[in-house]
């Protein structure tokens, strides 16, 4: 998917022609007209400390990630995120009694299953998105390119996902913790999920 590149104001949410310019091998950051911050302070950053600051809830470093920076990377690590969610999923059904019987059978099916239920998960997910968007901004919706519209959410989307690295810790120490603290964690992914899906969503639908 290709599209006209459009930057922002990552402090405002303005739209800019440039965030840098570059003068042989030095890179000079330009100052927003509106609110006359730095656009994106954000293109002098590794993409460790962006991502850091998104798990943070940073509505900076989320709109640099959405409007101002290439995807590329960010998809490759929500592939990642989908085979740690599908396996924590996996690992979890596994353990109840009626696939424990069928194990022969389920190992590997079942973990195919588990990446196959959350890729349509997170593609339902961008659609209930796109369609709050348009039931409550539809003269804004009608308004903007439908694709690049779609393909935004689903960047959105892929960035709430960011979340799921805190099922890490579950996968790691399962054995060593007790039903109570594993249902407390998931609890606190959870929460932290649904407040990154309601940020992201906030940020798109609020640019003008």
């Amino acid at each position: 998917m290709n599209f006209k590149p459009t930057f922002i104001c990552i402090n405002c949410g303005c739209e800019v022609k440039e965030l840098y310019k570059k003068y042989s091998n030095v890179i000079k950051t330009v100052n927003c007209e509106k609110c006359h911050k730095v656009v994106d302070k954000y293109v002098e950053f590794e993409p460790v400390i962006i991502l850091v600051d998104t798990v943070l809830l940073s509505q900076q470093a989320y709109r640099h990630i959405l409007y101002n920076r290439d995807f590329k990377l960010f998809w490759k690590l929500s592939l990642m995120l989908l085979l740690l969610e599908s396996f924590a999923l996996w690992r979890e059904k596994r353990e109840q009694p009626a696939v424990r019987q069928k194990a022969n059978t389920t190992y590997e099916q079942g973990f195919y299953m588990c990446c196959f239920q959350n890729i349509i998960d997170n593609l339902l997910c961008t659609m209930l998105l796109f369609t709050i968007t348009l039931l409550l901004r539809t003269k804004w919706v009608l308004e903007k390119d439908m694709k690049r519209l779609i393909f935004t959410l689903l960047k959105a989307n892929t960035l709430a996902n960011f979340s799921k690295f805190f099922l890490l810790p579950i996968i790691l120490w399962r054995e060593n913790t007790t039903e109570f603290d594993i249902n407390l964690h998931r609890i606190i992914v959870i929460a932290h999920h649904l407040c990154s899906q309601k940020f992201v969503y906030v940020i798109v639908s609020s640019l003008p």
